[in-house]
């Protein structure tokens, strides 16, 4: 061996032996960061259920409602994960099992089977702090109207906001109704309106008073349910824009559910959609919409186009 190729030899060697070993440490710079919610398998039906339900179901039967004993499996195996500042719509047929997948991860309906794992909560599907003070704190959800998300209609705006305040740990009731009216303000409602009683509000701006509460202790996970219906059109435009917002300020994982393909269009970074209780096609909203693959999607998609 010529000197030249000792040379080169020598110093290959030199660089392997101080070259940064190649292992965990290494990989893990390279992995993705984990999701804040992670659903496995989720499924629920109502009814007392038999071994055919789920073959007899589906698509394969094109039913949710086994005809052997009667059983609606309204949800079946569904999986997905959601990222921090992720938004996954959700969408779906009336009776699709859209509403109750949404149902099943704010815990108001109980799953048969399946984990739901949000970050710094572990699985609350088996978690030992109560469901209320998990829809407190881990999860949240904006409802399609303001009874339902549990404000009171003849308090004022700010007294709404004011009174999530005080539930997470606000003591002084002048901080408490000046951060309400931060946030009130924030998301477009004039300071005229802070005072006046919700019952006096329009739908959209109802909506607004719910995203100003969840703005108060940012969720780990943000649920929206059906945000846009019954609004008019530049109702609408306003509420998505300050929607937008308020999930690019929480970083939070977000899911919305809409019958709304133009809202999910817009809102989502994935989309999963939903037939018979089964997740059917997954995917970007331009691959889902613009290219569906499944039957039912492609139906979906041209019956808005008429």
């Amino acid at each position: 061996m010529n000197p030249t190729s000792t040379a080169q030899a020598a110093a290959a060697q030199s660089a392997a032996a101080h070259a940064p070993a190649a292992g965990p440490t290494a990989a893990a710079q390279v992995l993705p960061p984990p999701p804040l919610l992670s659903a496995r398998g989720l499924s629920r039906r109502f009814g007392p259920g038999c071994d055919l339900c789920i073959e007899l179901t589906g698509d394969a039967g094109a039913t949710s409602r086994c005809p052997a004993c009667g059983t609606v499996v309204a949800v079946h195996d569904v999986s997905f994960d959601v990222g921090a500042g992720e938004v996954l719509g959700i969408v779906g047929e009336s009776g699709s099992g859209k509403t109750t997948l949404l149902s099943l991860l704010h815990l108001d309906t109980p799953a048969d089977a399946g984990s739901m794992v949000v970050d710094g909560y572990g699985d609350l599907l088996r978690s030992r702090t109560s469901d209320a003070e998990l829809r407190r704190s881990a999860v949240v959800m904006v409802h399609q109207n303001s009874l339902a998300a549990g404000l009171a209609p003849r308090l004022a705006a700010e007294s709404n906001v004011a009174e999530r305040l005080l539930r997470t740990g606000c003591r002084s009731f002048a901080e408490a109704r000046a951060r309400s009216q931060d946030l009130l303000a924030e998301l477009g409602i004039h300071p005229s309106r802070h005072t006046d009683p919700l019952e006096t509000f329009s739908g959209g701006m109802a909506q607004r008073v719910q995203l100003a509460r969840a703005l108060v202790n940012p969720p780990r996970v943000l649920l929206l349910d059906e945000p846009t219906t019954g609004l008019d059109p530049s109702v609408q435009a306003d509420l998505l824009e300050s929607v937008q917002r308020v999930t690019d300020r929480l970083g939070s994982a977000t899911v919305v559910v809409s019958h709304d393909l133009e809202v999910i269009r817009i809102l989502a970074d994935r989309v999963l959609v939903i037939h018979f209780g089964r997740v059917v096609e997954d995917g970007i909203p331009e691959q889902v919409f613009d290219d569906p693959q499944h039957p039912y999607t492609q139906l979906l998609v041209a019956s808005r186009l008429r």
